[in-house]
């Protein structure tokens, strides 16, 4: 039970905006000890799922010490699991670990709790191993699943769980929360409120991903900088420019920050073309729809699929030298014919 010092729900209220409904229906299970075992929670990236999750624990952990230290990340009571190092799913190897400690006695809390991050990496045969887990749990353990999307997890993963489904904010939504909780977002929306509008828009709906574009703002701005420099190029069809376009090479996560906006722009331009009024996404409407006037729906649709590609070998790990040197060659064939 939880600790009868604080009110049941109080903590996942604390910490999750809005979505009231969810908070509501989790807290009135754990208050009524009906809280299942096992759960899947379902949002976009950077919408609150772990967050979610840490909180669901410890609001079941019964003391007001163990709460703190899920909350924190810290407590031993509470696994959270992801992909190893160096790779892009979670393998059965993982469920063995989960299953060697799953029935031993909890030390700091009344629980256990399991928090699998990006679940929908696991492998197939994974996903078959913990099944009887999900189906049949030692007492007073908890498994969370947290994915993008449940549809992704096999059937019979999906049949032994609930989802909890995070909310998708509006831009008004985001725009208040921002406002509210960041002073950076608030000193924007008094200078320049259509630089605050765009991180918004840019948000896909996620205040953690609007926090985290306002706290890293001076690099995407130079980043969504050079995405124009770049389109620019490619659109005058300036190759002596392009050979020496500076693509940003610090690392693996800029180059792929960089290519979304990219990606981005290149939407933006292909719904200038194709829609008399539309919402743009990547944050300099004009400028999208000058280039999109010199560059034909053929080609911008070539474009995108160029980049969605090229995302794709990052994501697998290639080189970012070659990365580049063929983003070159392609992005020019894209636009060039």
């Amino acid at each position: 039970m939880a600790d009868a010092r604080r009110e049941v729900g109080s903590i996942i209220d604390s910490v999750i905006y809005k979505n009231d409904i969810l908070k509501r229906i989790v807290s009135d299970d754990i208050a009524c000890g009906r809280f299942v075992h096992s759960s899947i929670i379902e949002g976009p990236p950077k919408s609150g799922k772990l967050t979610l999750a840490r909180a669901i624990a410890a609001e079941l952990s019964g003391n007001e010490s163990a709460a703190d230290k899920i909350m924190r990340g810290i407590c031993a009571d509470v696994y959270e699991i992801a992909p190893k190092s160096g790779r892009k799913t979670i393998g059965i190897e993982a469920i063995r670990e989960i299953r060697a400690t799953a029935f031993i006695v909890p030390n700091d809390s009344d629980i256990k709790a399991y928090i699998i991050r990006y679940a929908d990496t696991m492998t197939v045969q994974a996903q078959n191993a913990i099944l009887k887990l999900l189906e049949e749990p030692p007492k007073n353990v908890y498994f969370m699943l947290l994915v993008e999307n449940a549809a992704s997890l096999l059937a019979t993963v999906r049949s032994r769980a609930p989802i909890l489904r995070m909310q998708v904010f509006t831009s008004e939504e985001i725009e208040q929360y921002l406002i509210a909780n960041s002073t950076r977002a608030l000193e924007m929306s008094r200078k320049s409120p259509d630089e605050l509008s765009h991180i918004v828009a840019r948000s896909g709906g996620s205040i953690g991903e609007a926090l985290r574009i306002i706290d890293e703002g001076d690099m995407s701005q130079t980043l969504a900088k050079q995405a124009v420099e770049l389109l620019t190029i490619l659109a005058d069809k300036d190759r002596a420019s392009l050979a020496v376009f500076p693509f940003p090479s610090k690392n693996r996560e800029e180059l792929s920050e960089f290519l979304s906006l990219v990606r981005t722009a290149i939407r933006d331009m292909t719904a200038s073309r194709s829609m008399a009024k539309c919402e743009m996404l990547f944050g300099d409407d004009a400028k999208m729809t000058e280039l999109s006037k010199k560059v034909g729906m053929t080609t911008l649709l070539k474009a995108e699929m160029t980049v969605s590609e090229l995302l794709a070998k990052l994501e697998r790990n290639l080189a970012i030298a070659n990365i580049k040197a063929e983003m070159v060659i392609l992005l020019w064939r894209a636009f060039a014919e």
